[in-house]
């Protein structure tokens, strides 16, 4: 089970995917899927894959590949449970997606966020920012 055993392909209209299983798959045919169908089958599979790694420890991030996104809608919002902040964001290839940060990440992150302000801005616009 090393190999791809599925495809995604994208419709000529840009409206639905096809799901096809490869050769080999053990499976035959293929599923269309609109965006809604799409996005409750990403978050089942992620949710199964949270499953699988629910024992493991948290994979440290330290030469990771991350695909960054720049362009979405974002919240912060208070954590009641673990009185901290939710800070939720629309992922393009996700959905909805929130991260909880509590107190001591807190400070850790506005440390950060405060030596980013610090950043001499390549573009003109930003010359008005801290540097």
């Amino acid at each position: 089970m090393s190999g791809p055993r599925m495809k995604v392909t994208r419709s000529k209209n840009k409206q639905q995917v096809t799901l096809s299983f490869l050769e080999g798959s053990g499976v035959a045919g293929s599923i269309d899927l609109d965006e809604k169908q799409l996005t409750q089958l990403i978050t089942s599979l992620g949710e199964a894959r949270s499953a699988l790694l629910e024992n493991q420890s948290i994979p440290t991030l330290e030469n990771a590949q991350i695909s960054p996104i720049r362009k979405t809608n974002w919240a912060l919002q208070f954590d009641t449970l673990s009185e901290g902040s939710l800070i939720a964001f629309q992922h393009p290839a996700y959905g909805p997606v929130g991260v909880v940060i509590d107190a001591t990440d807190t400070e850790k992150l506005i440390e950060g966020l405060q030596k980013h302000r610090m950043i001499i801005r390549s573009t003109p616009k930003d010359s008005s920012l801290p540097s």
